[in-house]
C-alpha cells in the first residue's frame, strides 16, 4: 500500500487528494432553525466530510417535536433502518423493567430463578443490566464461569444475550415478538425489526479496507437462540432515525406508555461506575460526566454500522446518529468526535473541528506498517535463489534452524497479535477484515517461504550425499 519508489509516493498523494476531493451530498428539509440547531447544521456540514463515513443520518428531538433532521453522503432517506448495534441494549432493558413493573421479574433476584442456566446463582438480573455480573467481554453462553470482577463493571454482550432468554422464559413469546408488542407498537415505530427477514431492504452498510469504505453485508443472529457472541437483545436490531427518535422521545416523556416514570429513572440511573473512565453505566444507558448539562448516550457497532443516541435530560432533548460504516480504528473515533461536538453546541459550549488529516494519516500509517510486514515476508522468498546458493557453497551452517527461526517465529507472532491484545480471532475478523487479512496474509508468505527452504535443504542434502548436488547461482 505504501511505497520506496518516486511513483508510489505520487500514486498515495493523488489518492489522498481524491478522497479530500471527493463531494458528498447532503439531504434534508427547509425548516426555520433556531442560532444553535443552525450552528450544529453548519458544524455538521462543515465536518462530516472530514470522517470520511459514506453516510449518516440525524435526528434531534425535544419530548414534542422532531427539531432537526438531516441526512448527509448517500444515506438519502431518515426512514431507512440500520443494524443498531449495542443501542439494543437499552429495549432489553426496557422490556425487563416492564417485567419487573408486573411483578414478572425482580431485579435483585437470582438468573437461575428464571433460566437453567450453569451460572452462579449471586448473579442477579441487575448485575446483567449493569455489566457486573463478573462475565467477561468475549464470553458466550457455552462458558458462564463468572470471574473476579464479580460485582464491577466489564462490559459483555452475554449479559444482555441473557436478559433476552429471561424475557423468552417469563414471557412466553419470542424475544422479537415481545418487542414488537410491547415497544415497537405502542410508539408507533413503523421501521423497527428484530429480524433482517422481515426488515427486508435496509440502509447499505459498509467496511473499511485501508481507507477505502466497500459495501458489503453482515452475519445477522435471526433469533436469539445461537450460542455465540452476537445476539438480537444485546446488538442487532433494527431501527431508523425517525423511530430512533420517537422512541427517545419516550424518555423525555418519562416512559410514555412503555414504562413508569421510577423505571425510566431506573434504567437511567441504579449505574455502577466505569473502571478508568469518568462514567457510570445504567441499563442500557451510560452517564458521562465533565460537561456542561447531564448527558446520558450509549453507542453501538456491527460490522458495518457504527451508531449513537444521547440524552440531554436537563434541557429536554435528545440525538440519534446513524453511520452506515464501520472503520474500527480511525472513522469510528471520528464519528464519536463529530457527535460530542453537536452535544457540546446544543449545551452552549465550543465543538472542535475534525480534520482530513485526522482520517488519513492513521490510514497511512496503517497502510506503512501492513507494508512492512508484507516486506517482512516477501524479502526472503526474492533472496531464496542466494539462499540456496548458499547451501551448495556451504555458507549457511544451520540453514534449517535459521529458516525455523524466520519462518516460523515471525508468522507465529503475527497471528498472535489479536490474541495478545485480548481480542479472540472472530471479533477481529468481524471489526478489522483488512488489517487481519494483512496479518494472515503476511503470515502464509513466510510459511511458505520458510517451507520451500526446507524443502531446498532436505533436497540438497540429499543431492549433497549422491554428489549429484546441481544448484545453478
Amino acid at each position: 500500500m505504501l511505497r520506496k519508489t518516486f511513483y508510489l509516493k505520487k500514486l498515495i498523494a493523488f489518492i489522498a487528494a481524491a478522497m479530500l476531493c471527493v463531494g458528498l451530498p447532503v439531504h434534508g428539509f427547509a425548516t426555520q432553525l433556531s442560532p444553535e440547531l443552525a450552528a450544529v447544521d453548519a458544524y455538521l456540514e462543515q465536518n462530516f466530510p472530514a470522517t470520511h463515513m459514506p453516510g449518516l443520518s440525524v435526528s434531534i428531538v425535544d419530548a414534542n417535536a422532531v427539531l432537526y433532521s438531516k441526512t448527509f453522503g448517500n444515506f438519502v432517506n431518515p426512514d431507512a433502518p440500520v443494524i443498531l448495534g449495542s443501542i439494543s441494549k437499552s429495549f432489553t432493558a426496557v422490556a425487563i423493567l416492564q417485567l419487573a413493573e408486573k411483578g414478572l421479574v425482580d431485579l435483585d433476584a437470582p438468573v437461575t430463578d428464571y433460566l437453567h442456566a450453569e451460572i452462579d446463582d449471586k448473579v442477579t438480573l441487575r448485575h446483567l443490566l449493569n455489566h457486573s455480573s463478573g462475565l467477561l467481554t468475549y464470553q458466550t453462553k457455552d462458558d458462564l464461569t463468572v470471574h473476579d470482577s464479580f460485582g464491577s463493571h466489564v462490559y459483555a454482550n452475554i449479559n444482555y444475550t441473557l436478559l433476552g432468554d429471561i424475557v423468552e422464559a417469563v414471557s412466553g413469546v419470542t424475544y422479537g415478538e415481545y418487542i414488537k408488542r410491547n415497544i415497537f407498537e405502542p410508539l408507533r415505530l413503523a421501521r423497527s425489526y428484530t429480524s433482517i427477514g422481515e426488515a427486508g431492504v435496509i440502509a447499505p452498510g459498509h467496511q473499511n479496507y485501508f481507507g477505502f469504505s466497500v459495501e458489503r453485508a453482515a452475519p445477522y443472529p435471526e433469533n436469539n437462540d445461537a450460542r455465540g457472541y452476537l445476539s438480537v437483545p444485546a446488538g442487532y436490531i433494527i431501527s431508523s432515525t425517525s423511530d430512533m427518535g420517537r422512541y427517545l422521545q419516550a424518555y423525555l416523556r418519562d416512559g410514555e406508555s412503555i414504562l413508569s416514570p421510577e423505571s425510566v429513572n431506573s434504567i437511567l440511573y441504579d449505574s455502577v461506575p466505569v473502571p478508568g473512565a469518568d462514567e457510570n453505566y445504567a441499563m442500557g444507558w451510560i452517564e458521562a460526566e465533565g460537561y456542561k448539562e447531564r448527558l446520558l448516550y450509549h453507542g453501538g457497532l456491527v460490522q458495518n454500522y457504527n451508531t449513537v443516541m444521547c440524552l440531554l435530560p436537563d434541557s429536554g432533548r435528545a440525538v440519534v446518529m446513524l453511520f452506515n460504516m464501520n472503520d474500527y480504528f480511525v472513522a469510528n473515533e471520528l464519528s464519536s468526535s463529530l457527535c460530542i461536538g453537536v452535544v457540546r453546541l446544543l449545551m452552549g459550549m465550543d465543538a472542535e473541528g475534525i480534520g482530513h488529516r485526522e482520517y488519513l494519516i492513521p490510514h497511512l500509517l496503517i497502510g506503512l506498517i501492513c507494508f512492512l510486514m508484507l516486506l517482512i515476508s516477501v524479502f526472503p522468498l526474492l533472496r531464496l535463489r542466494r539462499w540456496a546458493c548458499g547451501l551448495r557453497d556451504n555458507k549457511l551452517r544451520s540453514p534449517l534452524l535459521k529458516g525455523l527461526a524466520l519462518h516460523l517465529a515471525y508468522p507465529l507472532l503475527l497471528i498472535s497479535i489479536p490474541l495478545l491484545l485480548g481480542v479472540p480471532y472472530f471479533a477481529a475478523w468481524a471489526f478489522a477484515p483488512d488489517v487481519m487479512l494483512a496479518i494472515m496474509s503476511c503470515a502464509s508468505l513466510a510459511l511458505i517461504c520458510g517451507a520451500a527452504k526446507i524443502i531446498l535443504w532436505m533436497q540438497g542434502r540429499g543431492r549433497a550425499v549422491s554428489g549429484k548436488m546441481q544448484i545453478g547461482c
